[in-house]
């Protein structure tokens, strides 16, 4: 776990199969792919080994600057980064044939998760592949898996949305505020599927992530992560 320069989280070292899927299609297809939330480029540096063409996009510059250091020197012609967050950064339409966004949206409210989701479809060629994985409440979360699933039961549309997140930590004192985001919008496989076929796109694969590797952070299940492999129609 490699905290970001920002506060907001951490970059994972060891990838899951959403982004080792991602990096391997990347590199056996002509067409640029987008990397949104880089970071360090855990998923970007191997793809551009792989002979993909990256656009790594992030809203810290300095995990840019970071990334384009740390991509070989023969490899950083098919690099572009760019300094950008969701939902406000845009690209061109039909110009990506895969899009990764790994550990984003829960980041984000529900307006803003649907209409990041609705703009990558248009950032995606037809027939592209969208690849999306976020946190559950299934993993350090755990606290707050009864107040996810009583809501769900009562039909939230965004069960997840969490404040106040030291309540909600193991081993984190509740009157102790920590550094973080105000909040946090958890997921799981079912959210991110319905946000996908409501911008339009064919759902391909979704599922529990099994994050086991999480090591010191407490009793995992197999649960800890979400992830969607869409299609966008052709």
């Amino acid at each position: 776990m490699r905290p970001t320069l920002n506060g907001t989280g951490f970059m994972f070292e060891v990838l899951d199969e959403f982004a080792d899927d991602f990096i391997h299609y990347a590199g056996t297809i002509p067409d640029p792919v987008l990397e949104v939330g880089c970071a360090y480029g855990v998923a970007t540096l191997p793809a551009l080994a792989g002979g993909a063409r990256v656009v790594a996009c992030d809203m810290e510059q300095g995990h840019l600057d970071i990334l384009t250091d740390s991509a070989p020197a023969e490899q950083r012609d098919r690099l572009e980064c760019v300094q950008g967050q969701l939902p406000g950064v845009d690209f061109e339409a039909e110009r990506f044939g895969a899009i990764l966004c790994s550990r984003v949206l829960h980041f984000l409210d529900g307006s803003a998760v649907d209409a990041s989701v609705r703009n990558m479809y248009r950032w995606l060629k037809p027939g592209g592949r969208l690849y999306l994985v976020a946190d559950t409440p299934y993993g350090i979360w755990r606290k707050f898996i009864p107040v996810f699933e009583a809501r769900r039961e009562r039909g939230h549309r965004w069960p997840g949305v969490m404040i106040a997140l030291e309540n909600y930590l193991p081993n984190v004192p509740p009157d102790r505020p920590i550094k973080g985001p105000p909040f946090m919008n958890l997921l799981d496989a079912d959210l991110l599927t319905r946000t996908c076929v409501e911008a339009g796109f064919r759902i391909e694969r979704a599922s529990f992530i099994d994050r086991s590797d999480f090591v010191g952070l407490g009793s995992m299940d197999g649960r800890e992560n979400a992830g969607v492999l869409a299609i966008k129609p052709r």
